[in-house]
């Protein structure tokens, strides 16, 4: 005799005491990782909104599932929440997918489509949407870029050799204030005992630290605790082992780039 398989999700569903609820929670995790990974932010929020649902059992199996955008789970969460949430029951749940799309300041093209989707899945139209958003957010809710024109492509290229015009002069002007600050220290200045040779590792420690050359004893401490606090291996935990491998990686050069100058920083 042959056996149903079900996949995760749909044993989520049948197990669950809301099942619209159970794929509306989905498809905010799916909109989440549209923008490119699941944050710590992001499981919280989502976390938070699970609490007010009547699912009945653990969201992270669910987030877990949506973390890995999976597009059968999608599909099926899709067509479960469409017979529920239909017009003007919508917004509640077109509200939450607002909120969890720009977590992080900005809305990425991806998540914009997405929101769009979901919007028409629902039954909303564009103004209606829009107006949604802009009750939200504060902010109007613009077109995504559209790849397909010259357009795009040029205005990515302008703004990726700005940026790399930005970059270079930055290191010129560190450069210059490194060669004045050594060559102070070579006459006699007031950095007594600090004679390091080593000018390329003091500036490689301070753009780990995303610093300016000079920084302040102070400026230093701020800098390391807040990318340790954002960068300690314990926050990625839940996103699997090769996370946590490269969070570890990032923490231990952020450490050695603070010990580093601190023996050497100067005082208030």
């Amino acid at each position: 005799m042959a056996t149903t398989r079900f996949s995760p999700f749909e044993l989520l569903l049948l197990k669950s005491r809301n099942q619209t609820d159970t794929a509306a929670l989905l498809l905010l995790t799916w909109v989440a990782a549209s923008k490119g990974s699941l944050s710590e932010t992001d499981r919280q929020r989502l976390a938070d909104m699970s609490a007010s649902m009547r699912h009945g059992h653990d969201c992270q199996a669910i987030l877990d599932i949506g973390a890995r955008q999976d597009l059968d789970a999608v599909q099926l969460a899709a067509e479960v929440l469409q017979k529920d949430r239909w017009g003007t029951q919508a917004s509640p749940f077109l509200r939450q997918a607002i909120e969890i799309a720009v977590t992080e300041g900005k809305l990425a093209a991806a998540t914009n489509h997405i929101l769009r989707f979901l919007a028409d899945l629902l039954g909303t139209s564009p103004p209606q949407f829009a107006q949604l958003y802009l009750e939200v957010i504060g902010k109007p809710f613009e077109s995504p870029e559209d790849p397909s024109r010259e357009a795009y492509w040029q205005a990515r290229e302008h703004a990726r050799q700005q940026q790399r015009s930005q970059s270079e002069q930055r290191q010129r002007e560190q450069q210059s204030h490194h060669r004045q600050r050594h060559s102070q220290e070579g006459t006699g200045g007031s950095r007594q005992g600090s004679g390091r040779p080593h000018g390329d590792k003091t500036l490689r420690a301070l753009a780990i630290l995303g610093l300016d050359a000079g920084a302040t004893r102070s400026e230093i401490k701020k800098a390391y605790r807040r990318l340790a606090q954002t960068h300690h291996p314990d926050r990625f935990f839940a996103l699997g082992e090769r996370d946590v491998a490269s969070a570890s990686m990032r923490f231990q050069k952020i450490q050695k780039a603070y010990e580093y100058l601190m023996q050497d920083a100067r005082s208030l």
